[in-house]
Formats: structure tokens, C-alpha cells, sequence
């Protein structure tokens, strides 16, 4: 993900508020995308995203520069999607929708009823994963975070991370090859 420049955070860090409708219209889209992957339900999610922002908004003069401000804003979109999933009392969904399914496995030669069946179990396989299971996957092997972005996202340690990531993909990898549930 591309960071927005220091400096607009922070004049709106001063109070700018043309300098954080930049930000907002800067980050939007994986803001929106990650509380999707929590809730898939776009309207939830748009809901997520806006609390996100006003909640970025009221607390950007305590954001700190020594890590990235996607990392900061991102936690604070995980911990409003987690709070809106526990007062909803909702099942987590699947992680990735038909549109990202699609572009992010390659054709192949794989005919349309093929490609469609293994989205299906990629989605089914992906909902099986433990919620910190499918949002380290997500990040890692989707959105392209390094261990240390994911881990701060996920607020455990690099190398907790790396056994999450591994125990994930170990569990998507057995039951996209023999079809059985993990």
C-alpha cells in the first residue's frame, strides 16, 4: 500500500481538514476493504470505514511517526470492525469476495465451471480459518503487509504471526487438495 506523505498527516495532525479528506480519499478503499473481509456485507462495511475515519479523526494528534500511518489506521478499522461484531453478536464471513477471488487466481486454462468451484472452495476454506487465521492471510498473501505491518495490525508478536500465517496456509492448502474440512 502506498503511504500518504508525512507532511499532510500532519497538518491534519493541526487540525487541517482538507489535509485529512486527502487522507480519507487516500486510504478509502482498504479501509473499506478490510471491514468488508471481517463483516462481508458492504453496507456494514461502508458503516465500519466511516467510524474509522471519525475515530481517526478525533485521535490523529496521537499518531506516531515511527510507525507507518496505514499500520495506525488499519488497527483502528480492525478494532472497530471486532467492535462491531461483538455488538451485532454476527458470524464472521468469508474474507475475500468473488471479485478479489478472481483476480488473484491466475487463468491457467482453467474453464469458467472449474475456476467458479475452486472460488467456492477458496471462500469455504477461507471462512474456516480463525478470524486472526483469515485477517493474517488476507494481509499478508493478499494485500502484500510484511510480517511486521500484519503482526502491529493484529497486535501480537512477528513470530506469532509467522505461526499464524503458517498454520493458515497449512490448513487452506490441505483442504484445497483433498476437499476435507480442517
Amino acid at each position: 500500500m502506498n503511504e500518504i506523505d508525512q507532511q499532510i498527516v500532519q497538518r491534519a495532525a493541526q487540525g487541517d481538514k482538507q489535509a485529512f479528506r486527502l487522507i480519507v480519499l487516500h486510504y478509502a478503499t482498504a479501509v473499506n476493504r478490510l471491514a468488508y473481509r471481517y463483516t462481508a456485507d458492504a453496507s456494514y462495511a461502508e458503516d465500519i470505514a466511516q467510524e474509522t475515519f471519525i475515530k481517526a479523526f478525533q485521535a490523529i494528534n496521537r499518531y506516531q511517526a515511527n510507525a507507518k500511518f496505514s499500520t495506525w489506521l488499519l488497527r483502528i478499522t480492525t478494532n472497530s470492525a471486532i467492535d462491531y461484531l461483538r455488538k451485532s453478536n454476527r458470524l464472521l464471513a468469508d474474507s475475500l469476495d468473488t471479485e478479489d477471488l478472481q483476480q488473484d487466481i491466475p487463468d491457467h486454462g482453467i474453464n469458467t465451471e472449474d475456476h467458479l468451484d475452486l472460488n467456492q472452495r477458496l471462500s469455504q476454506a477461507m471462512s474456516d480459518l480463525s478470524d486472526v487465521e483469515r485477517l493474517a492471510v488476507t494481509m499478508k498473501h493478499h494485500q502484500g503487509y510484511s510480517i511486521n505491518e500484519t503482526a502491529q495490525v493484529l497486535n501480537i508478536k512477528s513470530n506469532a504471526c509467522k505461526q499464524t500465517i503458517f498454520r493458515a496456509v497449512q490448513k487452506l492448502r490441505k483442504q484445497l487438495t483433498t476437499g476435507a474440512n480442517v
